[in-house]
């Protein structure tokens, strides 16, 4: 989600303040044993209140505590900022229940009247926090409302009247999108398109996704039986469904970076005996080098080296030119088949992982000759470069080799559209069956 500078200050300053509130409440409730402090290191004792202080923000985080619209409304704001207390209690209650009685220095009754007492301090900061967003308007939400009058103009209306009264809204006919677009940095778009215009959609949708930070389908009838529970909103009241537009820049992708790291540079070492072993079977039974580069496009566009291990005769392309592998291709070594029926020849590419080229997990790079070729006939295979490209991917999972591009392109709009740590994990455990049982490339 795109945000302004002002809602990227004022998320940092709540989230600088609730961090700082947290830190009093654990230094009031060890006052509650100030007798025993001197049996207690200091160092320790200050270790364990910044673990804390790091669950806290981790706890908030997940709990979708630090959501501008959710800040802005009183109730909200102190629903989720309880609820992100209550996750970091649970996180440290585990924490504390797996380190043995020496290595504690904060009771288990402790953690829970600190709790208790940042709860009370949070709810009075939230209160406070939802009346200072109030006075900016570029802390408020502002809805452009596209699609048939009737409808259009209803919901900007009901949007305009909520009671929070940090919502805007404007009803835009279709043919003025152009001309009444301001450039807020924080605008929304809710499309309440009738049958008549539905052949306007994707064209109304592409235009939303460049100017606005979410885009809204307020559904049909017959729309409401197409979308799943998950996917469902409400501003003021009216039923809206968010549409998979663009990739949310959440804190999951900066986690997801940190997994491509720890994991590639891992996985790496581990590797380094089957990848000797491969280096030599290929050197030692046909001609040319050991590894094979390819030119590949990536995330945003930009171009890469990827490498894998030569699974080919050399120069296989010499004759032919670009030609996509074929089950059964005859170009295919010996030593080449085993390695790519196993995945072992994609091994290299967690150097590209490590360098940030790629991903563990997301659409898998194609060359640009194919992309140029694709994008012509499918203009949305350049939605595929939303993210960066991965080691294995949706479709290699579910899909099979002889999947045709248009499958693929739906596997990876699909996980694009639904990227979340859980999804990742599905995709990961579910390659580890695809590589253990020999479901690889033959």
């Amino acid at each position: 989600m795109r945000r302004t500078q002002e809602e990227r200050f004022f998320i940092l300053l709540c989230f600088l303040t609730e961090a700082l509130l947290f830190w009093v409440a654990l230094n009031l409730v060890t006052l509650t044993r100030l007798p025993t402090l001197t049996y207690v290191s200091l160092w320790r004792l200050q270790l364990d209140r910044v673990v804390c202080v790091m669950l806290f923000g981790a706890g908030a985080l997940f709990a979708g505590a630090y959501d501008v619209s959710r800040i802005g409304d009183p109730f909200d704001a102190v629903y989720y900022s309880w609820l992100g207390v209550l996750f970091t209690g649970l996180m440290e209650m585990a924490l504390v229940t797996l380190l043995p009685v020496e290595a504690r220095v904060v009771s288990r009754r402790e953690l829970l009247l600190v709790l208790v007492v940042a709860a009370v301090f949070l709810g009075i900061w939230r209160v406070y926090a939802a009346r200072l967003v109030s006075r900016f308007a570029a802390l408020r939400r502002f809805f452009y409302v596209f699609g048939c009058k009737a409808d259009g103009s209803r919901i900007a209306e009901t949007l305009m009247s909520g009671e929070a009264h940090l919502v805007d809204a404007e009803y835009v006919t279709l043919d003025a999108v152009a001309r009444r677009m301001d450039a807020r940095g924080n605008e929304e778009a809710i499309l309440a398109l009738g049958s008549e215009n539905r052949e306007t959609l994707l064209d109304v949708l592409a235009y939303c996704e460049e100017h606005c930070r979410h885009v809204f389908l307020y559904p049909s009838l017959h729309d409401t039986r197409l979308f799943r529970h998950g996917e469902i909103h409400a501003v003021a009241g009216i039923p809206l469904i968010e549409l998979a537009t663009s990739v949310d820049r959440t804190a999951y992708l900066y986690l997801k970076r940190l997994i491509d790291i720890v994991v590639s540079a891992g996985a790496l070492m581990l590797a380094m005996p089957i990848c000797a072993v491969t280096a030599v079977a290929i050197a030692a039974t046909s001609r040319g080098g050991v590894f094979y580069s390819q030119e590949r496009i990536g995330r945003g566009g930009r171009r890469f080296k990827l490498y894998k291990f030569r699974s080919m005769i050399a120069d296989a392309e010499a004759q032919t030119g670009p030609v996509w592998a074929a089950a059964g291709d005859a170009r295919v070594t010996p030593v080449g088949r085993f390695i790519r029926k196993h995945r072992i020849d994609e091994i290299p590419q967690l150097w590209n992982i490590l360098k940030g080229d790629m991903s563990l997990i997301g659409p898998r790079p194609e060359r640009p000759h194919f992309h140029e070729e694709f994008r012509k006939t499918w203009p949305l295979f350049d939605k595929r470069l939303a993210v960066r490209p991965g080691l294995t991917s949706l479709s290699h999972v579910l899909g099979s080799y002889g999947s045709n591009p248009e499958d693929r392109l739906r596997y990876d709009l699909i996980y694009i559209g639904n990227l979340s740590l859980l999804t990742d994990l599905h995709i990961l455990f579910s390659t580890v069956r695809v590589v253990l049982g020999a479901k690889g490339a033959q």
